[in-house]
Order: C-alpha cells, then sequence, then structure tokens
C-alpha cells in the first residue's frame, strides 16, 4: 500500500508540473488519458458542512495532488461487492489508459532517432529529484488536512474516481520506469555515463556508511587504518560460460607475469596501484584472476579490472559480464581453497589443477632475468597474493591426503576416453578396439590421452602428430610401458591425410587458432569423430556442420564425469571443513600484514632517534676505539628491539579483524605514523588512464 501511494503521490505531482496548479482531477485525466469515467464526478462540496465547503475551494489544486494517495485510504473502506466490480474493469480500464498515453504528452518523448531519445530522457529524468522533494512538501503540510477533509466524503461516491484515477496513475508510473530503463540502454551516452556515475556514488555512500558505522561500534574511524589489503578473485570457469566466451579470455601459461603487469599498469594513477598485485590462472577449463587491493579502494579496483578484461578481450560489458564472477575477501580465499583441492573442477577431485596452481604461484614470484636470451617478465604475485597462493597448494595436498576426494576421480583428458568409448558404436559403427586415433600435440593433456587410452586398450592403433616428431617420438616411449606396440609418430605436414583416415582425432593443442575447419573434412567417405579438449578450441565449431562428422568439445564432458562426482559427495563434506579452518588462518595472517607499515614507521622513528642522541654523545664517546663504538652501536640497537618485540608479537595474536584494526589504529595515533610501503603501492611518473566506456 505504501509504494503504491507513494507513486500515485509522485506521478501527480508530475501531473501538476504539466497541467499548472490548478489541474483537477479530472482535467488531468483528460488531459494524459482523454478517458472520461462512466458517470458523472459527484461536486466535490457535495455532503459537507457549509465551512467546510467555502474552505474546500482554495485546496482543490492540492487535492488534485492527493487523490492518489488518498485512492488507497479510501479504497480499503470499500465495500466487498464494490472490490469486486472496480477488479472486474481493471484489466479494460488499464488498456483504454495504456493507449491514451501512447497518443498523450509522453509520446513525444519518443523521438525519431537515437540523438532526440536520449536528449528527451536526458530532460526529463532529472525533474524526479525536484517531484520527489514537493511531495515531501505536501507531505508534511497540506497534504494532511486535504486527506482529514477527503474522509469526511461519502466513499461510494469516490468509488469509481478511485478506481480511474489508480489505473491512470500506474500507467504514468509504469512510463516512467520503461523511460529510465531505455535509457540505460543507450550506449556510450553522456546520459548512459550519469547513470553510471550513479551507482559509482552510490557505492561510495555504502563505503561511507561502513566507515561510520565501524567508527560507532568501535571508537576508530575505518580510514585510519589505510593499510589494509583486501584478496579478490574475478574469472569464470566452466560452471559459468561456454568455450566461447572462455577462449576470449584464455592465456598462454608464458604470457601471465606480461598479462599481469598489463593490468598493473592499467590500474594505476598518480594516487597510487588500485591493483598492486596479481597472479594469472589460464587453463582449458577456466580463467581467473587473484589480486590484493588497498580495502579502502576495493571497490574501484573491482571496476577498473573489469574494464581492462573487456579492453583485452574485445567483448562488450553485454557480451562478457553475465559470464563473470566476482569473489573478496574470506569469498576469495575460500574459492581458491576449493579450486586447488578440485572441488570446483570439472572433474571432482582432479590432480591437474593443483600443478595448475602451483605454476601460478611459481610465476606470480618468478624474478626479472634472461634465459635462453629470452626475457623474463617479473611475476607481480607481492606479498599478499603469493601467500594465498602458497596456502592454497598446501590444502590442496591436505584435502587430498586426509579425504578421499582423488581415489577414482579421472582427467579431462580420461573424460574424453570415456566419451569416445561410450559413443563409438552409436556414432562410428564401430568396436573401440577397432578404431584408429589421431592425437594432435605432445603436451601433457596428450600425455593424459595415451595413458587413458593404453588403460583400455594397450594395442590401441595411434598416430600421434607434432609440429616437432623427435618429440612425439620421446612422449610415445616414455609411456611405452603402458602399452603402444601400434602407435606411431608423424609429423604435422602429415595431419589433413593422418585426420581423413582416422575414426578418432583428439586436439590438444596450445595453438590460439583453429587448426582443423570444415573446407578440411569435405568430401570424408567414413564417419568420423573430433574431440577438442583444447581452450582456444583447436577445432572449429563449425565442424559439427559436416557431413559424416560428429564434434565433441569440453564442454560436452560435464555428463561423462557425473557419475564419478556422486560417489564422493561424501569426501566434499570433509574437504570443505580442512577449507574453513585454512581460510580463518589465512585471514588472520592477512589482518597482521596491515600493521606491517606502521611497525616499519615505528622502526624507522626509533634508529633516526637513536642515531640523533648517538650523535649528541659523539664528543663524549670520542676516545672509543672502533669496536668499542659497534658494541655501543650493537647495544642501542638491541635495545630497541627489546622494547618494541612485545609490540610486534601482539600483532600476531589471534583475535578478530575489528580488534585487529584497532588495535593498529591505536599503534597509529599512539606515535603519530604515517605508513612506510615496502611493496610496490605508488607509482613511479604514472599517469592517469581513461577506461574505455
Amino acid at each position: 500500500m505504501s509504494s503504491l501511494m507513494g507513486k500515485q503521490m509522485g506521478a501527480f505531482v508530475h501531473l501538476t508540473e504539466l497541467g499548472g496548479p490548478a489541474v483537477s482531477m479530472r482535467g488531468a485525466a483528460n488531459a494524459v488519458g482523454r478517458h472520461q469515467p462512466s458517470t458523472p464526478l459527484p461536486s466535490p462540496a457535495a455532503g459537507l458542512p457549509e465551512r467546510d465547503a467555502g474552505e474546500l475551494p482554495q485546496r482543490l489544486a492540492s487535492a488534485s495532488l492527493a487523490v492518489g494517495l488518498c485512492a488507497g485510504f479510501a479504497a480499503s473502506g470499500l465495500t466487498r461487492g464494490a472490490a469486486r466490480r472496480q477488479r472486474a474493469g481493471r484489466t479494460k480500464r488499464a488498456a483504454n489508459v495504456n493507449e491514451a498515453i501512447e497518443k498523450s504528452s509522453v509520446a513525444p518523448l519518443v523521438g525519431q532517432d537515437t540523438d532526440s531519445v536520449e536528449s528527451s530522457i536526458a530532460n526529463f529524468v532529472p525533474k524526479i529529484h525536484a517531484l520527489q522533494s514537493q511531495a515531501e512538501l505536501l507531505r508534511s503540510g497540506e497534504l494532511r488536512d486535504v486527506i482529514n477533509t477527503m474522509k469526511s466524503l461519502r466513499k461510494t461516491e469516490l468509488g469509481s474516481v478511485f478506481g480511474e484515477v489508480d489505473q491512470l496513475l500506474c500507467a504514468l508510473v509504469d512510463a516512467i520506469h520503461s523511460l529510465r530503463d531505455s535509457a540505460l540502454t543507450i550506449r556510450n551516452s553522456e546520459l548512459r555515463e550519469h547513470f553510471k556515475k550513479l551507482d559509482r556514488d552510490a557505492k561510495d555512500w555504502v563505503s561511507e556508511t561502513e566507515k561510520s558505522a565501524v567508527k560507532t561500534l568501535t571508537g576508530y574511524a575505518a580510514d585510519e587504518v589505510d593499510t589494509m589489503m583486501e584478496v579478490h578473485v574475478i574469472g569464470l570457469s566452466h560452471q559459468t560460460a561456454p568455450v566461447e566466451v572462455r577462449e576470449k579470455l584464455a592465456v598462454a601459461q608464458d604470457a601471465w607475469n606480461r598479462y599481469a603487469q598489463d593490468l598493473i599498469e592499467y590500474a594505476s594513477t598518480p594516487n597510487g596501484y588500485l591493483v598492486p598485485e596479481v597472479a594469472v590462472l589460464s587453463t582449458c577449463n577456466r580463467f581467473e584472476l587473484y589480486f590484493a587491493t588497498p580495502e579502502l579502494k576495493k571497490f574501484p579496483a573491482i571496476e577498473t579490472v573489469h574494464a581492462f578484461l573487456r579492453h583485452s578481450s574485445g567483448l562488450s560489458a553485454e557480451e562478457l559480464d553475465p559470464y563473470l564472477f566476482t569473489h573478496s575477501g574470506d569469498a576469495a580465499t575460500n574459492h581458491l581453497f576449493e579450486v586447488s583441492s578440485g572441488l570446483d573442477s570439472l572433474v571432482l577431485g582432479e590432480a591437474q589443477i593443483l600443478a595448475q596452481v602451483k605454476a601460478c604461484h611459481e610465476h606470480a614470484i618468478q624474478k626479472a632475468g634472461v634465459k635462453d636470451d629470452q626475457e623474463i617478465v617479473a611475476g607481480a604475485g607481492g606479498k599478499i597474493v603469493a601467500k594465498m597462493l602458497n596456502a592454497g597448494i598446501r590444502i590442496g595436498k591436505l584435502v587430498r591426503t586426509r579425504t578421499k576426494i582423488g581415489k577414482g576421480s579421472v582427467s579431462v583428458s580420461s573424460a574424453a576416453v570415456e566419451l569416445m568409448m561410450a559413443r563409438a558404436l552409436a556414432d562410428l559403427r564401430k568396436h573401440s578396439a577397432n578404431l584408429h586415433v589421431c592425437i594432435v600435440g605432445a603436451g601433457k593433456m596428450s600425455r593424459l590421452l595415451l595413458i587413458a587410452l593404453f588403460s583400455k586398450n594397450p594395442d590401441i592403433k595411434i598416430t600421434l602428430v607434432n609440429r616437432s616428431v623427435e618429440k612425439a617420438e620421446a612422449l610415445l616411449k616414455e609411456v611405452s610401458a603402458r602399452g603402444g606396440s601400434r602407435a606411431t609418430a608423424a609429423g604435422l605436414e602429415e595431419l589433413l591425410d593422418t585426420v581423413r583416415s582416422s575414426d578418432v582425432v583428439f586436439a590438444a593443442t596450445a595453438s590460439k587458432d583453429p587448426i582443423l575447419t570444415p573446407a578440411d573434412l569435405e568430401g570424408l567417405e567414413k564417419n568420423l569423430m573430433l574431440v577438442d579438449i583444447s581452450v582456444p578450441r583447436n577445432i572449429s565449431a563449425d565442424c559439427k556442420q559436416v557431413e559424416n562428422v560428429v564434434s565433441y568439445s569440453v564442454d560436452d564432458l560435464k555428463k561423462v564425469v557425473q557419475a564419478n562426482a556422486s560417489k564422493r559427495q561424501a569426501e566434499v563434506l570433509k574437504a570443505q571443513a580442512f577449507i574453513s579452518e585454512e581460510v580463518k588462518k589465512f585471514k588472520l595472517w592477512q589482518a597482521s600484514q596491515g600493521a606491517v607499515p606502521y611497525l616499519a614507521a615505528l622502526q624507522g622513528m626509533a634508529e633516526k632517534i637513536r642515531e640523533a642522541e648517538t650523535e649528541k654523545m659523539s664528543q663524549k664517546l670520542r676516545g672509543l676505539h672502533e669496536k668499542e663504538r659497534q658494541a655501543v652501536d650493537k647495544l642501542t640497537r638491541h635495545i630497541i628491539d627489546q622494547i618494541f618485540e612485545p609490540i610486534y608479537y601482539s600483532m600476531k595474536d589471534e583475535e578478530s579483524v575489528g580488534e585487529k584494526k584497532n588495535k593498529i589504529a591505536a599503534l597509529k595515533n599512539l606515535f603519530r605514523l604515517e605508513p612506510v610501503y615496502k611493496r610496490r603501492l605508488l607509482p613511479q611518473g604514472a599517469q592517469q588512464r581513461q577506461l574505455p566506456a
């Protein structure tokens, strides 16, 4: 009821602006909807005492604004029969009102081109704030008197009037909301940017409200501790995005560090780095950015990362944002731990993801240098992100040793082999033992494919195609203990001939472009199964349109692994219990790192005092030998360390984050410290970057 009354009141204020202060209830309906009630309106003064009837004309303007609100009160007193009659005619009246509105003053707002639409809406939308202000003035003044006056009218006489007004107001409010929605869909316009600014202002308001709440509850302002860092993860996976989107963001492993450095520079401003620490994890089933930001800058940092992803992928916000997930704080840490434990994998409990998280950690802490005449780009993990990744590796190992989450699990490669075995008769009309298999690529995925194939049939016929024949032969030799009596290696120039002579083709290379297209498969005289387990895809999506060809991607493997995953659900609960404990431990350590810049400042302040006092006593110590001077210097340093040692260790106490912040704030205020950063938080000569619209 309160929502409806608010809509009615706001809409009638708008009618007043259109028609002037003297617009009556019927006049407003005629001007906007050209809709006449079926019965004549009663006199507003009918049935009133003479004194009230004399005062009412002076209030007609306010009454016309308030009728919508009064309708809610009066309608609540209608008889049940009148209410049923009103509902019965509602659909017909709404249709008439909507038709009338299309012909009324709202219609000119729809221009013949985008510019006129933008101009009209831009002139209309800002009035909403003024309308709300006028409504508030009415609520506190004449509106109360009008309501009391209207209550004395006979309800049966006002019933039909209120029904007409109610439908009219609802249609007007819907029109206003539709205009606002239309404004939001106009791309690259000033109006769209205005709404984005409103959204950012709202987030800033939330941040300021949080700070105020912290100060009220703890006695310390949140911005007094401006050294706290927060961890985040933004990305997509097989659970949230199709392979067509994942391949747009995929980054080769040797380019992880360059990608991270590009993001850091993209997010740099003259006031500091919004994203000082980044690590990239890009696999065939996921793309994730783990990063740390100053706690008070997390909203602009997250928006900047989203803008960078759109910029690097070439996708618009409408194309990319629906597939992205964002986690912050404990949720980000928990997500990483679940990923490294295999709980978030396509194949529950797979071990390959742990190796990929290890690679992510190694890249994050990598030092710059030169190897084999190639430049090595330094990692951008920093202290916080590197510690989180290291904790993720530890919990991944713990879960696999303390639970049975990995027992009986399969990799993506073995799931692809299971798919081949299950679909061989239906798609190829052949038994799996008689298949000729072609594997393109000689990397880790191909190795797992060979192991899975040999576990099913050690003597299966296989041709391993790779750019380097020597590497392919070395891989076959490596797995020869498991099988391979009919396995051979071939160069890339023999790819098309091998594909045409094979029954099944597995593609598992690092190529960014398709290596098989529909043109390569035209004229096939036999059935062919294509299984692409690469991201980006090695096999064009259009290949499935070729006659006699069936094509599968990594997204088609989900059904194969569902049965295997259901058997280990009990182990998932055990794993999540271990993960929850590790998240708490990491959060405690992370909070303590907010004290490091102030402890560094405290240590620097103490060192300056020590040096100054030593200099004052230099004349009296002039007669000391060099070893004696060194002993005095060591003594004074040791005294300072002993005095501050309790402070250092107190920051490691197990306590809540709020208590930790209070302790850090007290340290800052007690010694009047300014933080000293050892990590990269301020750019050197960086210029503020303009983010794309």
